[in-house]
């Protein structure tokens, strides 16, 4: 298995970056749930050479927030994070759960931030009646937060080959997700 180039960990962070203020979920975007785990069928691209990675998946957080929202106490609905099918891969040739694993972990780990960034929005809702420049600043933060927490994961797990680091951090992530679940998107 070929680890990641640094190019592609560069564009991979600055595509996870991207959020669209006013984005709508399409049938290719699928949301994170917490009963649904990737498959094979979520990587709309499947390729049988190994030239820079086994997979890589597209992620992406948007919300919807407007001046009125600051009567909002709950952003749950308003924040999305979902993988967008036709913009991911997988390497039919390489170990499927091995990579299907290593992707979940990531999306897992991009849903913790994305209830920071509703919780953050929570927080800070009576700013919101301003204007929604605040809602901007706290996506920027958390998703620079999780791009760093993302190349902590990756370098502490091979990108999760060490399957001992693999166990640990799914653990920690596991308990993060519960500490946050009241900005859940189902709740």
């Amino acid at each position: 298995m070929t680890l990641i180039h640094r190019p592609t960990i560069l564009i991979s962070l600055i595509c996870l970056l991207t959020s669209y203020a006013f984005g709508q979920i399409s049938q290719d975007n699928l949301q994170w749930s917490a009963t649904h785990k990737l498959t094979l069928d979520d990587f709309s691209i499947k390729t049988k050479s190994n030239e820079t990675t086994s997979s890589f998946a597209q992620f992406s957080v948007d919300y919807q927030v407007s001046g009125f929202d600051f009567l909002t106490k709950n952003f749950n609905k308003k924040v999305h994070n979902y993988i967008i099918k036709t913009a991911s891969w997988i390497d039919t040739t390489t170990n499927i759960t091995q990579s299907l694993l290593y992707q979940q972990t990531l999306f897992d780990i991009c849903e913790i931030y994305t209830r920071q960034f509703r919780k953050a929005l929570r927080e800070n809702r009576k700013k919101i009646a301003n204007g929604t420049e605040i809602a901007k600043e706290l996506n920027n933060k958390v998703m620079t937060d999780f791009s760093k927490r993302r190349i902590d994961y990756d370098r502490e797990t091979k990108f999760g080959i060490d399957l001992t680091k693999q166990k640990e951090w799914e653990m920690q992530i596991q308990k993060e997700l519960l500490e946050l679940n009241d900005f859940a998107y189902d709740n």
